[in-house]
Parts: structure tokens; C-alpha cells; sequence
């Protein structure tokens, strides 16, 4: 009796199981142990137009990599945003709409690379104020305050 036929489909039966053991121990976007989770408080830098923004950040990533938080900026004026990004292999891109002294909203558009351990992030961001009118490039930084680190 030929057994040809029955093997192909056994091989290919056993390398799936093998391959999802393999990977069962890697943990996903969000779940504990994943190396590029952004969780806790960060210190924030925000660029444009040759000024600095600076405050805080706090953030937390949930399984399947969606990433909520808010952005404390307090100087040189106060800023309060409501971020939520997601997190794609060493990747973070994130949306948020914002409110600034003076009674001006605004919405950031951001994504950038993540360092290993989730200790930073760092990028580019497209920022519509309506006070300002149109559209500034910037860039952002997030670096996990002294207080956060493991």
C-alpha cells in the first residue's frame, strides 16, 4: 500500500502545530512581556515652527496594541491632549485632538519608532491648530521618566 499521499498532509499538519507551539511563547502588541508596549509615564517633547513643548505623558497599551492616554504640556503654555495610537511591531502611530490656553483646539497626527522596552518613542507629527490656521510639521519625543523605569 502507498502511503505518499497521507504523508504530505501529516508533514504539513505537524510543521503547523510545531510552528504555533513555536510561536505561543512570543507575546503580542499589548501583552505583558512585549518588547515595544508603551506603559507608563513619559516625559514629552512636542516641535514645531522652532518651539519647544514640554510636560508629560501617560500611557497604556492593551492587547492588540491599541494605545490610549493623555498628553500634559505645560510649557510654555498649557496644552491637554487625548491620545489614541496603536502600537505595530516597533512601530507607534497615534491621532489625538487637543486644547490650548486661549480656548484653541487642535489635532495631532503622529507615528514614529519605538525603542526596545517600550523606554521611548520618537517621530514625526502633523499638527492643525485652529488658532494657527493650516497644517505645521513637527516632530515629538517620549521618554520614560526617571519614576517610571522598571
Amino acid at each position: 500500500m502507498n502511503h505518499r499521499g497521507h504523508r504530505i498532509p501529516l508533514l504539513m499538519a505537524m510543521t503547523a502545530t510545531l510552528a504555533s507551539v513555536g510561536c505561543a511563547g512570543n507575546p503580542a502588541p499589548g501583552e505583558p512581556g512585549y518588547r515595544f508596549n508603551l506603559n507608563g509615564t513619559y516625559d514629552a517633547l512636542f516641535s514645531a515652527q522652532g518651539m519647544d513643548f514640554t510636560g508629560t505623558a501617560d500611557l497604556v497599551t492593551v492587547a492588540g496594541g491599541a494605545v490610549t492616554g493623555t498628553v500634559r504640556l505645560t510649557n510654555p503654555e498649557t496644552v491637554t491632549a487625548e491620545l489614541e495610537g496603536m502600537v505595530s511591531d516597533s512601530t507607534f502611530s497615534f491621532e489625538s485632538t487637543y486644547s490650548r490656553a486661549g480656548g484653541c483646539e487642535g489635532a495631532l497626527l503622529g507615528g514614529g519608532e519605538i525603542q526596545s522596552d517600550g523606554v521611548g518613542t520618537s517621530g514625526d507629527v502633523d499638527i492643525a491648530d485652529d488658532c494657527m490656521g493650516g497644517v505645521m510639521e513637527g516632530s515629538f519625543r517620549f521618554t520614560r521618566s526617571d519614576e517610571a523605569r522598571p
